[in-house]
């Protein structure tokens, strides 16, 4: 037998052999970058309150459990049906959204409400029915109005509050003076009621204005978007509560060509009055997709330009004001049918993450937490999705800051590897600890190796693969073996590491992602 140290060079070209890429590691000097705590933010789209009854099913206590794990961040109210929704103070609100408004009187303001449940019930026998009027309205283009009423808001802003998330609003923006100024009146109503209700609330003005014309038949340019801005920036400062509240927008669409012009001049209009700067990106169509483009690196790819060029634009009208991605998903349309809510979404969710903080987009905001569609992270039985799982894993594990991150001896394409210090908050991590993941897009397995001076450290893998005969289009999703699931409707599994001894090579199988925590990595760049 020969001596140990000439053991050693022996062993190392058997790891060549399974022609390991190196990782080459920036955590010395300065983070790349850093994102807000807020990151990972989710949105409810406003097509829920369509008819309102079933902003009601907000109240699950299920539902309120999955969102507090994911806790904190912003939610987002908005969508589609923000330009056609109108409050209504005095109208009495649907019996259901009442039922539970007296219910929550009676009570602790977060507690569950059992007897809400033959409520729930016959809510949700419904709910298939009126998913299919959302996306076919969707799909027609023709939008009517809606009225929310008192407990609308109630609800809504419960839901928030209770769920440690801080409600951003977005106000009707198509209700017109002359076709021309916009019109306040009704978001005075809804501000009183507010105030009264004393509702920490931020707020937005109108979504994807650049296919208004498509939806109402009324054209807005970005120079009079802007004026109304300054109009609802002005109406917040009338009142106490919302006299320094955040205001975000314009919740653009992809940057194409004329909503580039819109942005450009929405800008230099009224940028100054807004917070952050939103825009909404989505891959592909949810009517076409494939499941080859959920796995194509030229379709990941795409989203580095759509965020340049808006960064471009920002960079030239409001230079220094944060860009968030405040509405987005795999598919637009709700969805790709059989393949948002799987376990193969969670290449494009995983990536977009990794990709946003790197170009240094300040908050994600995922289309939805809940409601029609298939882009959802929790289904119409209150059952957490593959994306849900990856979302929860990435706000334990992931920090804020960002380091420098690459690859030797794979295509960075195919093998995309994003590095960030690990979130200080977990209980078994520690700063100077680094969080890398990974998305293995070759169909054959990869394996990653640590520099050198790495080659002595614990590394806790948590590595997320489809469970069932499905494989990746799979509903259901195992970390490190284990099938992720709920323990019961108040309590979620442990997300249960695998040790990996120092020197260990880290295995990514064929169409695979996961989360490696380098611990006692001593990264400079995150102390």
């Amino acid at each position: 037998l020969l001596p140990m140290p000439l053991l050693l060079p022996l062993l190392l070209p058997l790891a060549a052999g399974r022609r390991a890429a190196v990782l080459r590691l920036g955590l010395r000097g300065s983070p790349r970058g850093e994102v807000s705590p807020a990151f990972l933010s989710l949105t409810l789209d406003a097509s829920l309150a369509r008819d309102p009854r079933y902003v009601a099913l907000l109240s699950n206590p299920k539902l309120r459990v999955l969102a507090t794990a994911l806790s904190p961040g912003f939610l987002r109210f908005g969508g589609t049906k923000t330009d056609f929704l109108i409050f209504d103070p005095n109208k009495d609100s649907t019996s259901e959204e009442k039922i539970l408004w007296e219910l929550q009187a009676q009570q602790e303001a977060c507690g569950s409400r059992p007897a809400f449940a033959a409520v729930e019930k016959l809510l949700l026998a419904q709910w298939p029915s009126q998913e299919k009027l959302i996306l076919a309205e969707h799909n027609w283009k023709k939008h009517k109005n809606t009225t929310i009423t008192r407990n609308t808001l109630d609800i809504l802003y419960s839901f928030a509050n209770c769920s440690g998330f801080h409600l951003i609003f977005g106000l009707n923006a198509l209700l017109r003076k002359d076709g021309l100024q916009w019109d306040s009146s009704n978001a005075r109503a809804l501000l009183d009621y507010c105030t009264s209700q004393r509702y920490n609330i931020s707020w937005e003005l109108g979504n994807e204005p650049n296919s208004f014309r498509k939806k109402s038949g009324i054209y807005i340019d970005g120079f009079q978007l802007g004026q109304d801005f300054i109009h609802l920036r002005q109406l917040l400062s009338n009142y106490t509560l919302y006299r320094h509240a955040k205001l975000y927008g314009p919740d653009v669409g992809q940057p194409r060509k004329h909503t580039q012009k819109l942005l450009r001049s929405f800008l230099k209009s009224g940028g100054k009055v807004i917070d952050s700067v939103t825009w909404h990106h989505y891959y592909v169509n949810g009517r076409s997709a494939t499941r080859e483009d959920f796995l194509s690196p030229e379709v990941l790819d795409t989203f580095v330009t759509a965020v340049h060029e808006v960064l471009e634009i920002v960079g030239g009208t409001v230079p220094n004001k944060k860009v968030w991605l405040g509405e987005t998903s795999s598919a637009y349309g709700g969805g790709a049918p059989r393949l948002s809510n799987t376990y193969v979404a969670g290449f494009m969710w995983l990536d977009k993450l990794g990709l946003s903080a790197r170009q240094g987009i300040d908050v994600v905001m995922r289309q939805v937490f809940f409601g029609a569609g298939t882009y959802h992270l929790v289904d119409a039985n209150f059952e957490p999705l593959p994306d849900y799982w990856l979302s929860l894993l990435y706000k334990k594990l992931v920090g804020t800051k960002v380091l420098q991150v690459s690859l030797v001896g794979a295509d960075e394409r195919k093998l995309r590897v994003y590095l960030h210090c690990t979130n200080t908050l977990h209980p078994k991590y520690r700063e100077g600890d680094v969080t890398l993941f990974a998305l293995n897009l070759y169909n054959v397995t990869q394996h990653l190796q640590l520099p050198n001076y790495l080659s002595s450290k614990h590394v806790d893998q948590y590595l997320l693969l489809p469970h069932g005969k499905e494989n990746i289009l799979s509903r259901s999703i195992e970390l490190n073996g284990r099938v992720l699931r709920m323990v019961d409707d108040k309590m979620l599994p442990e997300l249960i590491e695998k040790p990996l001894g120092p020197g260990s090579v880290l295995g990514l199988p064929a169409f695979s992602y996961g989360f490696y925590v380098i611990k006692n990595a001593k990264a400079i760049a995150c102390i």
